[in-house]
């Protein structure tokens, strides 16, 4: 039954049918021909895969990202990160990657990210004397920060379908998000120096940091206060969204003046657009995921891999090979829904922390953001720079090495992850 399942997803998604349906008609025919189950039971499980209060968080962290850039938020989150790290050799690009912190920590998306900061960033790091590649290559690859640094919405859906903490998960982003932050800080300077890209700022004086920083006090704002309540335990992640929602609108109208009606109501829809599709590949998954298992499919994965190694480093490096995998090929929301409960078991027996689990897997599924041939962030830089689709692929390869050299490390070092967690619930 699993094989029957497994096997049909694979050859609907072979054909290009949207990953949505294609978990939805696979796990409609198993259901009725290897089952014999009745049809409601499609809707039922449907219904409640997606009946959960978390789950509400999602279009509202969608709609602040939306705001945020309709809002040109991210140009004073540029120049506070210029006046940061803009004087060290390849300055510009470490602003990339500073820039793509701060706004991750607003939007929680990695396409967004890359089209807010690489529209900006990319033609600016050209015209000082960066390669286009280089440029490129640095904006796809730290708009994959964007779902690493909460707030998360993979980690929200993962919080939901292996029933942990999301509060925790998001405190574990921090610590995930900023060894691969310095990791692509790193490999900045030593292109930079290879390249010989010119110094292009200067140390800026404590006034001018202060400055630029009171600049980008309502971008810094929003995720103060929803991350801040959150962690101060005021209010729960959905809540927070909702909050961040109303502050986000507020400023935009009444402080900065770089919102209107006509903006706001492109951001709802965009936001109910992109919603929607994230809905739909929930609810199909989820029957997906009941389907495998009452196949017993989670319980196989585990004895098979098991059966390979009882060798925990080499099993955490099989997982990782095959998340990497899946990202690559996969919408990173069906993959977890998808692949979480097939996986959980075999961390359980391994004595994984189910937070540090759910770090892993969110690392490995975003690295699918800048591995085509799925790549969402490549697709959005590509236009962006004037690239063709290979030769922005090309452009982040050292930079991946760089974020699956980071990925090891996470996977085998526990306490990076679960520092934050530990710390504020002891």
């Amino acid at each position: 039954m699993g094989i029957v399942l497994i096997l049909s997803l694979f050859i609907l998604i072979a054909f290009n049918m949207p990953i949505g349906f294609a978990i939805g008609i696979s796990s409609a025919v198993t259901l009725i021909f290897s089952y014999h189950k009745p049809l409601l039971l499609i809707p039922q499980r449907m219904i409640v895969g997606t009946d959960k209060f978390a789950l509400m968080a999602i279009p509202f962290f969608i709609l602040i990202g939306i705001l945020m850039e309709k809002g040109d938020i991210s140009k004073t989150l540029i120049e506070l990160a210029a006046k940061l790290v803009g004087f060290i050799t390849g300055g510009l690009s470490m602003v990339v990657v500073l820039a793509s912190m701060f706004f991750a920590a607003i939007s929680g998306s990695g396409p967004a990210t890359v089209a807010a900061i690489g529209s900006i960033m990319i033609p600016e790091m050209v015209k000082r004397g960066y390669s286009r590649q280089f440029a490129t290559g640095i904006a796809a690859s730290a708009g994959a920060l964007g779902p690493i640094i909460p707030p998360s919405i993979p980690m929200i859906i993962y919080g939901v379908t292996a029933e942990v903490s999301i509060t925790k998960l998001f405190l574990g982003g921090f610590g995930a998000g900023f060894l691969l932050a310095g990791i692509l800080i790193i490999i900045c300077y030593f292109k930079a120096k290879k390249e010989k890209v010119p110094r292009t700022g200067k140390i800026s004086s404590f006034k001018e940091l202060l400055f630029s920083l009171w600049k980008a006090k309502y971008a810094l704002g929003a995720p103060i206060i929803v991350l801040g309540g959150i962690y101060g335990g005021i209010f729960t992640p959905t809540e927070a969204g909702a909050i961040g929602c109303v502050y986000t609108i507020i400023v935009g109208f009444l402080f900065t003046r770089s919102l209107n009606f006509i903006k706001l109501k492109e951001a709802l829809l965009q936001t109910v657009e992109l919603s929607a599709v994230i809905m739909f590949i929930i609810a199909n998954a989820s029957l997906f995921g009941w389907l495998m298992a009452s196949g017993q499919v989670p319980q196989t994965v585990s004895n098979f891999m098991l059966s390979i190694s009882s060798n925990k480093i080499i099993l955490l490096l099989l997982i990782n090979v095959l998340l990497l995998i899946v990202g690559a090929l996969m919408d990173t929301v069906a993959a977890i829904i998808i692949l979480v409960p097939v996986l959980l078991p075999l961390a359980n027996q391994l004595n994984l922390d189910p937070i540090h689990f759910g770090i892993i897997v969110v690392v490995n599924l975003v690295i699918g953001y800048i591995t085509p041939p799925v790549g969402y962030n490549l697709y959005i830089a590509s236009p962006l720079s004037g690239l063709s689709f290979e030769e922005t692929s090309r452009s982040v390869l050292i930079f991946l090495e760089g974020a699956i050299i980071g990925l090891l490390i996470l996977t085998y070092i526990p306490s990076i992850s679960l520092f934050f967690p530990q710390l504020f619930f002891r």
